[in-house]
């Protein structure tokens, strides 16, 4: 693929270059569970629900899904008392038919599913109910052979009342007829709830989960005897993710992948069903009908085919294009990137970077961490030019200049982070080994000061800005001597005017964080990046997570100093 970057710029400067807000971001005081937290796997619920624009976690370490990103989506629900419970989810497979689990026929009080909502990702809020319809259920009808008391043949099949009209929210899915799930990654969507023991979301999520053997996966399973006395059979398999998963209230939907047809279509091929799996929490794992077993008993219940080709061409669905969801990039992010200060007069906030990934740590390069000048002593806050002295610098154990994958630094600070801001949060660590962005890109920070010279600016006053970069092979650089693992590579072909444009060292390279998509720290910006119009090069964090949280969660002397 040719690489496609551009240069952003960020809005994180401003002709009021010495103006402070009255508020600071930092106190002397931790949060209330700052001594509960022991793991960074929480960042997402911890400190982005709570914001308008992020909807987070809800499958199990999911990402919110766009309006009309899953067009077939169906959520079941039970009505009582004049209000919707949505517990169930399913999958639109022809303007009258749902398809969904077989123990999604009753609630927990025995009372069968009244009602389908289709075309809305949000049940909370009217923000795209434009697209959606509610439509009565007609029939639900079970397959024969299904029992309540074990998990087989979990799969059933609900008629509508009335016919689904298609629409840019709406439209059925095609089925995945091989006796085998594809050898790629499967997106699982549901309303489930946040994690165990946690609520329904309101908004629609989704996951990223591989298949794995159905011997290995038996064994993770808390269940067996009365419920699975065969086992897991071949019309079942098994998926999962170190962070992600379906949860209870995903039940029903769909697990699926996607494909292109020969008239440039986006087409979901739906592979199973959300059946049952372990409690949500990391490493658990999902089990789900395969769905290809059951396409005879299918074809029979809805009176129509459901080949590939039937269903690409007869769906009438002209939504589904490579490039349907139009995203702008938004100005009212959280930050996350503060300078380095070696000198507290000194306030140029770019003498190198590091980025907030705890209520009082900061990541960084060793590059920048250790000097000829020494350690940095202060970080400075883009926002509001707050300073914050750093007590103490942790350097990599297995740094060596040599080694570049291991140029890494934490920087602990001497105060805390307030918990109610909303410009100024830790970033999310990235959690997976291979760097896997929506929209194919990562963003490296980088800085200008072209309007240094000018009289009307401070010499200080350098902007941020944003390389953006598809993302190469990881760990493969186009110089050779790049070659090395852990590493982040990528490549600006804008041609700059020459120094107009420099690299943010130690600062932040990213995800391309939107409004609903949550902001993750895939690496640090390495010295390896010798300008912005050359490689670019960063350090990954996912192979130093291990030794990033040893150290953020070493309370020993803070507990004894504030428990006194």
């Amino acid at each position: 693929m040719d690489l496609q970057l551009l240069v952003y710029l960020a809005i994180v400067g401003s002709v009021c270059y010495w103006s402070v807000r009255a508020d600071d971001f930092f106190t002397d005081q931790p949060p209330d569970d700052y001594f509960q937290r022991n793991t960074m796997a929480d960042c997402p619920n911890r400190f982005y629900s709570k914001l308008n624009r992020y909807d987070v976690s809800y499958a199990y370490g999911g990402e919110r899904a766009k309006i009309g990103e899953f067009q077939h989506m169906a959520a079941i629900g039970w009505t009582k008392n004049d209000e919707i419970k949505y517990m169930c989810g399913g999958t639109l497979i022809s303007p009258t038919f749902v398809l969904t689990a077989a123990h999604c026929a009753y609630d927990s009080d025995s009372n069968e599913p009244d009602t389908v909502r289709l075309g809305d990702t949000n049940l909370g809020s009217p923000e795209d109910d434009q697209y959606a319809q509610q439509i009565k259920i007609k029939s639900l009808k079970r397959h024969p052979k299904y029992r309540f008391s074990r998990k087989y043949y979990d799969i059933a099949l609900i008629e509508l009342e009335s016919k689904a009209k298609f629409n840019e929210g709406i439209c059925p899915a095609c089925l995945w007829l091989e006796n085998d799930a594809p050898r790629e990654e499967l997106s699982a969507i549901g309303f489930g709830v946040t994690g165990f023991a946690g609520s329904l979301s309101p908004t629609l999520q989704k996951v990223r989960l591989n298949e794995i053997d159905n011997t290995e996966c038996l064994k993770q399973l808390p269940i067996g005897g009365r419920t699975l006395p065969d086992g897991l059979v071949k019309e079942q398999f098994c998926a999962n993710s170190a962070t992600m998963d379906t949860c209870e209230g995903d039940s029903g939907g769909p697990i699926q992948v996607e494909k292109i047809d020969v008239t440039q279509v986006l087409v979901p091929l739906v592979v199973g069903i959300v059946s049952f799996g372990t409690p949500c929490v990391e490493g658990s794992t999902g089990v789900y009908t395969r769905i290809s077993p059951y396409k005879e008993w299918i074809e029979q219940e809805i009176q129509q085919p459901i080949d590939y080709m039937t269903c690409a061409r007869t769906s009438n669905c002209y939504f589904r294009r490579i490039e349907k969801i139009k995203i702008t990039y938004p100005r009212d992010l959280p930050s996350h990137r503060v300078g380095l200060l070696w000198d507290a007069e000194d306030r140029n906030k770019f003498h190198c970077g590091a980025t907030l990934i705890d209520y009082r740590f900061v990541l960084t390069s060793v590059f920048c961490a250790k000097t000829k000048q020494g350690s940095p002593l202060y970080i400075i806050v883009q926002e509001n030019n707050e300073i914050v002295p750093i007590e103490s610098v942790y350097v990599h154990p297995k740094y060596d200049p040599k080694l570049p994958e291991n140029d890494i630094a934490l920087l602990k600070l001497k105060k805390y982070l307030k918990p109610n801001f909303d410009s100024l949060l830790p970033v999310c660590l990235w959690r997976e080994q291979e760097v896997q962005d929506q929209f194919g890109v990562m963003h490296f920070s980088a800085y200008s000061n072209a309007f240094s010279n000018l009289k009307y600016y401070s010499k200080n006053n350098h902007q941020r800005y944003i390389i953006e970069s598809d993302i190469i092979e990881n760990g493969k650089c186009a110089n050779p001597e790049h070659d090395k693992n852990n590493l982040l590579c990528g490549h600006n072909q804008i041609n700059l005017i020459p120094n107009v444009c420099e690299m943010d060292y130690g600062g932040p390279v990213m995800n391309k964080s939107y409004h609903d998509y949550l902001p993750y720290l895939y690496g640090v910006v390495s010295a390896l990046s010798k300008g912005c119009g050359e490689d670019l090069v960063g350090t990954r964090v996912y192979p130093h997570l291990e030794w990033i949280e040893s150290i953020v969660f070493d309370h020993k002397n803070e507990r004894f100093y504030f428990t006194t």
